[in-house]
Formats: structure tokens, C-alpha cells, sequence
């Protein structure tokens, strides 16, 4: 009949899903990855896309929420934990309409009618490769490494839980390189401080370590800017640092070995491709890890100049083991706080 003719020509529609920038194209992270995986949407499913961006006056984003929300998308993708309470608030409000928010978990109490998809990332995994990296690094004979020191270094913004899981990640990754190897770690206490980042920093590397990860928000640039004082390697976290940094700054950026990434973009795609199949649904959250491609590590032209090919040889030999379910790696979120101390105390010098 009539509503079946409908139904067909429907589903044959093309998706129409909009972003909520909360910010602006351009940073060379998390929006702009955001923004590639709209394209891919496109490029790969035939779907209408749109950004708007933002823009940094928090007091439009309520405006811009609304507006897309009383308009025809299929979907309504945003992302971080700055905008969580308010597009949470207007799932609720709008329960006929489909959201998305990445990076965060969904609150099921105030998003109760089950149309909003919460996308988080298996950090761990990324950060178990940075381990591995530094560690084999540490036999590269590469002239900023100093051999007979067998102590690499962790910084993060903050003593808690989703920083953990880095250092949770990073430290099981480099024992699986070399038990012997020492990691001497400490925290900002803030995720902006920028100048505190680059004292703590430059500290580890008074210390002895030859390669710092560095999963240290907002206040990353310190500890770039300490890697390159103390002419050491960084490894970043969660967006490409190198490549954000290598024509504004090419001095600064040439210290960046690498960064532990969350592929944003691959996770909207997937996870909208996933929920149009029928496989994800809005009533959940997920984590996804390296085998969707949502997370991974920064292999830009600086990793291929400087890693010896057969260390990124071992790297992809690692992913595999990580996708194959050969190697699976802790997380914090499983561990109490004196687990996480016990595990960071052990691998002190």
C-alpha cells in the first residue's frame, strides 16, 4: 500500500546529519577531525552534511541547539564535556530527534527516551602503543636518546581516572618492551597550567627520562616547549601535535615523536554508519578502540623520519596483537587508586 511506497522512498533518502562545532574549523584537532568524518559520511554513504560552527561564545550555543533541533536532521552530532549538559538537555527535550555526543557518556537519567548515542574512546589502547614506542626508542641509537639511561617519563594534567588510563595503557606498554625500564611520572594538578606543565616536564627529564608522553590537556604546549629546551622527545596526546605545529613552529614541532590519537572523525562515521545498519543503537554508549580506527598513533612524516623502520615494524605488529585480542590492555577505569599507585610505584627508578 501507500505507507509502504513510503517507507521504500525513505529509506532511500539520503541521511542528513548535522555538527554542532563548539569552536571553529581550523584548530587542527578535535573539530576539524570532527569535520572529516561529516565529509566521510558524504563521500562514503551519500549523506547531506553540514557544520556550524560555534564559534567560543558559549551564550549562542543554546540558540544554535534549538534551531537544528526544530529543523528535518536525521542526526545531530556534537562533542566534549563542555557541551554535555546542555545537548543532553535537549535530547531530553526533543525526544522524536537522534543525537550523538562523542567524548563523553551519556547521563540516562536527564536523556531518558533513549535518543542520544554517547562514543568514548579505548585511550589505553593508544597509550600502550606510545609505551611501546618509547621503549623501543631507547635502542634506536637516535642522537637525542641517551642509551645507558633506562628511564622514559609520564605527565598528566590530572591524579585521575580518564588521565589513568593513559598511564595505565603507557606503562603496560612499555613492560612489554622491557620490564627493566623505569618511568618516573608526575601531574600538573590543572589542565590549563601551561607554565607548570613545562617546570614538571623539564623535571622528568632532569631526571633521566629520554621521552616524556605527555597526556596533559589544554596544558600540552608546556611540555612541548620543555622537549625542545632540553632537546628530548614528546609524545603527545589526542590530537596530532606535530602536524598542528610544523608551519607555525617547525622548531617546536620537530621534538613531537609522535601523539596518541582520537580519531574523532572515523568514530562519528562509524558509529552513524553502525546505528543506519541496525548494529548501534541511541540508547547506548561505546568505546571504541584501535580496530575501528578510533583511536591510533600519529604516523606523520616526523614518526616516519625519525622511528628506524623496524620499530615501526613492531608497532604494527602490536596494533594487530591489540585487534586480534593477543594483547589486551588494563584500563583504570577497572583499577581502585592504590592499584594505579602500586602499578605507577613499581616502575619508579
Amino acid at each position: 500500500g501507500k505507507a509502504e511506497e513510503k517507507a521504500e522512498a525513505s529509506s532511500d533518502d539520503p541521511l542528513k546529519v548535522v555538527y554542532l562545532c563548539n569552536g571553529n574549523l581550523g584548530d587542527k584537532g578535535f573539530n576539524d577531525s570532527a569535520a572529516s568524518g561529516m565529509q566521510k559520511l558524504a563521500d562514503e554513504m551519500g549523506a547531506e552534511v553540514k557544520t556550524i560552527e560555534m564559534g567560543r561564545d558559549e551564550t549562542s550555543y543554546e540558540g544554535n541547539y534549538l534551531d537544528v533541533s526544530e529543523q528535518d536532521w536525521d542526526m545531530i552530532v556534537s562533542g566534549t564535556w563542555s557541551v554535555k549538559e546542555l545537548a543532553q538537555d535537549i535530547a531530553a527535550e526533543f525526544p522524536e530527534k537522534n543525537y550523538l555526543i562523542f567524548d563523553v557518556s551519556v547521563d540516562r537519567d536527564v536523556v531518558t527516551e533513549g535518543n542520544m548515542m554517547g562514543i568514548n574512546y579505548y585511550s589505553n589502547q593508544a597509550a600502550f602503543l606510545s609505551g611501546t614506542l618509547a621503549a623501543k626508542m631507547l635502542e634506536s641509537g637516535d642522537a637525542k636518546i641517551d642509551a645507558s639511561q633506562k628511564v622514559l617519563g609520564f605527565v598528566g594534567s590530572m591524579d585521575a581516572a580518564n588521565i589513568n588510563d593513559f598511564l595505565v595503557g603507557y606503562l603496560e606498554g612499555v613492560k612489554y618492551v622491557d620490564p627493566e625500564i623505569k618511568v618516573v611520572t608526575s601531574y600538573v594538578g590543572s589542565f590549563e597550567d601551561v607554565s607548570k606543565c613545562m617546570e614538571m616536564t623539564t623535571q622528568l627529564y632532569n631526571q633521566g627520562a629520554q621521552i616524556v608522553y605527555a597526556p596533559a590537556s589544554q596544558s600540552i604546549l608546556g611540555a612541548v616547549t620543555a622537549a625542545q629546551k632540553s632537546d628530548k622527545y614528546l609524545i603527545a596526546c589526542d590530537q596530532d601535535l606535530y602536524g598542528e605545529l610544523k608551519e607555525s613552529d617547525p622548531e617546536l614541532a620537530a621534538n613531537v615523536l609522535s601523539s596518541s590519537l582520537k580519531n574523532v572523525g572515523e568514530s562519528i562515521y562509524t558509529s552513524i554508519k553502525d546505528w543506519k545498519e541496525g548494529t548501534k543503537t541511541l540508547d547506548q554508549d561505546y568505546i571504541l578502540g584501535l580496530d575501528s580506527g578510533a583511536v591510533g598513533l600519529a604516523k606523520n612524516d616526523n614518526y616516519k623520519a625519525i622511528v628506524p623502520e623496524e620499530i615501526q615494524k613492531f608497532i604494527e605488529e602490536t596494533e594487530q596483537k591489540i585487534i586480534g585480542g593477543e594483547i589486551t590492555v588494563g584500563t583504570a577505569f577497572d583499577m581502585t587508586t592504590e592499584e594505579v599507585a602500586a602499578l605507577r610505584d613499581e616502575m619508579k627508578p
